[in-house]
């Protein structure tokens, strides 16, 4: 049995390097669509001093795989979904009227390809509102049940199209599958 952990928005690298000490005998996976916070990452990386054990990927996690505008705003708020509030804390909304093409991966397919039924998969996810279409597809093909345990912070607060039922109704379902724990 394998044990993996996929940071599904890697931001700076701050968290993933926690869990590099906190999981020595995981192998590590990290998508971050903002290339200007690889540099910050791979940084991070080196200071777990074992960098034989990470595949950092510049991609947004998706849907599908091809390429999605990245909508930039402060390191912590950048989003692929449109319509995302920014809390007043951060100095810098999300700009709208100039979006970045990013690479985007499948996860649902990429984590068909990459993981196996018996292995022990730990996901941080992290993904500024794409956690709802990204967990659906998971949910509606099954590939849910191959994450052990779901790290994740929920951003149905930060936009106005979706209703409270919507974010419970997902929820709900994913907690059904995963052992669940809310990260923020």
């Amino acid at each position: 049995m394998r044990k993996i952990f996929i940071d599904c928005g890697t931001n700076l690298g701050i968290v993933l390097n926690r869990f590099m000490h906190e999981l020595p005998d995981h192998e590590f996976y990290a998508f971050e669509p903002n290339a200007e916070l690889i540099p910050s990452i791979r940084r991070h990386v080196e200071q777990a001093q074992d960098s034989a054990r990470i595949e950092i990927s510049p991609s947004a996690v998706w849907t599908h795989d091809g390429t999605i505008d990245l909508f930039l705003g402060h390191h912590e708020s950048s989003t692929v979904m449109p319509g995302k509030r920014v809390p007043p804390m951060y100095d810098q909304q999300i700009d709208y009227s100039s979006p970045v093409p990013v690479p985007a991966i499948d996860f649902s397919a990429w984590l068909r390809r990459t993981v196996s039924p018996g292995d022990h998969v730990v996901v941080k996810m992290d993904i500024e509102g794409a956690e709802y279409p990204v967990l659906t597809k998971l949910l509606d093909d099954g590939t849910i049940n191959l994450i052990s345990v779901l790290y994740i912070e929920w951003h149905h607060d930060r936009f106005p199209a979706m209703s409270r039922a919507e974010h419970d109704q997902v929820a709900a379902a994913v907690s059904a599958c995963v052992d669940v724990r809310d990260w923020d």
